[in-house]
């Protein structure tokens, strides 16, 4: 991936054409989206906004005649390219300007709780379309022994949960994107910027106090709205926490202790939410700088 991004920051041509061959891949395999949005944010964070904004309107353009020819339809094409890029467009100009991971983070996380009220506001039935579309999908693979009522009513939780979530899985994954643009940046420049950035990821008291009352505020009123914007609350505070095991890792020198958080996390979404409280926690304890007092167990 290294060599992708080195060769993508050779020219403008060089960054539309990558870019833009990658936008079309990501229609057949949706994970290739978070590479080619690294790529832009790269592109952004080295080169500016505008050869970002130009590779990202080819890269649209691209997309747009590909779903044109498969679907008959350029509305789709557009629609990917814009919610797939014009937030990592955003994140990275954010990072460039302020030259601060924390602050940038801070600023996604308010534009994502921004999303979820609009989300809410202007549609409200989306569970609803949500579930519909579900059925309708499975609708063709349904067995005799099923029963309908039963998996209509599951299919309708699962959907719920999902559209709550949705804006907080969104913004992870754009964060994530972002920060592996600056490793991208970092390696290329031969640079340790990115992990020292990383390690030093702090969000600041009067987000956390926000953070704790919002989570009393969910608790007493459980409201989907109030939900899902602490759930980008949580996530944001994850990045937090992260640093803050990272750092420990890396002073401890166990770093096979990384390898297994990161499982748990997977298999236990409830370890997400023990790293995010980790997070609003050190705002206050500030366990790297404690950590600083006590000698390493590994050569710097």
């Amino acid at each position: 991936m290294l060599a992708i991004a080195r060769y993508s920051l050779k020219s403008p041509f060089h960054a539309s054409t990558v870019v833009g061959i990658l936008a079309i891949l990501s229609l057949f395999v949706p994970l290739i989206s978070i590479l080619s949005g690294a790529l832009v944010g790269l592109i952004i964070l080295t080169q500016g906004l505008f050869s970002g904004a130009r590779a990202l309107l080819i890269s649209i353009a691209g997309i747009t005649v590909v779903s044109y020819l498969v679907t008959q339809s350029t509305l789709l094409g557009i629609t990917i390219g814009l919610v797939q890029w014009v937030p990592m467009v955003i994140l990275a100009e954010t990072l460039r300007r302020t030259r601060s991971m924390s602050l940038t983070i801070l600023i996604g996380m308010g534009l994502s709780l921004v999303v979820v009220v609009v989300q809410y506001q202007f549609w409200p039935d989306i569970d609803q379309l949500w579930a519909e579309y579900l059925q309708l999908l499975f609708k063709e693979v349904q067995q005799p022994e099923m029963d309908m009522n039963q998996m209509n009513l599951a299919m309708q939780e699962l959907v719920h949960l999902m559209v709550m979530m949705l804006v907080a899985v969104m913004f992870s994954t754009f964060v994530g994107t972002l920060m592996a643009s600056r490793w991208f940046q970092a390696r290329i420049a031969g640079s340790e910027g990115f992990r020292e950035e990383f390690y030093a990821i702090k969000l600041g008291k009067g987000a956390a106090i926000f953070a704790l009352l919002f989570g009393l505020l969910g608790l007493a009123l459980k409201q989907d709205m109030i939900f899902a914007m602490l759930m980008v609350l949580l996530a944001t505070f994850l990045y937090q926490g992260l640093a803050v095991v990272h750092s420990w890792s890396r002073h401890s020198g166990k770093k096979a202790w990384l390898v297994l958080l990161y499982v748990m996390m997977v298999i236990f979404p409830q370890v997400l939410g023990v790293i995010a409280m980790l997070g609003v926690l050190d705002n206050w304890i500030d366990f790297r700088k404690r950590w600083k007092s006590i000698p390493s167990t590994i050569d710097e």
